[in-house]
């Protein structure tokens, strides 16, 4: 494992979320994610013709520091590293990322679901098998807390909470994500559960 040296520097720029760099290699290099996305939907542009690949790439970063609301896209505005790090030419506004991905919701589910398999195919990740030889791949429901929201789809979940619940899938040792499903917290664990299974079988079956 490389080994990283860390220094004190008073003139070097530093950022807490340094692991966008990552991000931006994974969603435009191993998945390509934001280009699959603008030619699937040439026509979508928003305000000063910002496409849909940045869109995505805003998006996507957003998502990795745990920020879902769109408004909070406003604060990226004239953050540099961020831009630099995802390759955005241009952080949209609010309004413009909440139009056109309402707008496209429905397309592009499965270009953003088959990119977790481009990506740990095109990066060559290490699938670990167990001892026996098989390769696990977990698949279980999760309860999310979104009492406090009023996000679309909250209810009563089996935790007793008020939110989500979630079913995701896990590949190998190190536990690659194949798919991530949000649900209705008031959903069984076991309704549409065959459909799920099948399509997680094949994404792992896949070369």
């Amino acid at each position: 494992m490389k080994r990283f040296i860390l220094e004190r520097s008073k003139k070097d720029f530093y950022t807490w979320h340094s692991g966008l760099a990552l991000i931006g290699l994974g969603i435009n290099y191993y998945s390509d994610l934001p280009d699959k996305a603008r030619k699937a939907f040439p026509l979508a542009k928003g305000v000063r013709g910002i496409g849909l690949d940045d869109v995505v790439r805003s998006y996507v970063g957003m998502l990795s520091l745990g920020q879902s609301d769109y408004e909070a896209v406003t604060n990226k505005k004239h953050d540099t590293y961020f831009k630099q790090s995802l390759g955005i030419r241009k952080v949209p506004s609010a309004e413009t990322l909440r139009q056109l991905l309402d707008d496209v919701a429905v397309g592009l589910r499965p270009l953003a679901d088959a990119a977790a398999v481009d990506f740990i195919r095109n990066s060559k990740a290490l699938i670990t098998k167990l001892d026996t030889g098989h390769i696990p791949l977990d698949c279980d429901v999760f309860p999310m807390d979104n009492s406090q929201t009023k996000e679309e789809g909250v209810s009563r979940n089996y935790s007793g909470t008020d939110g989500h619940a979630p079913i995701a899938a896990y590949l190998g040792r190190e536990g690659w994500c194949l798919e991530l499903e949000l649900r209705e917290g008031k959903q069984h664990s076991q309704c549409e559960f065959i459909p799920y299974l099948e399509r997680v079988l094949k994404k792992s079956s896949s070369d």
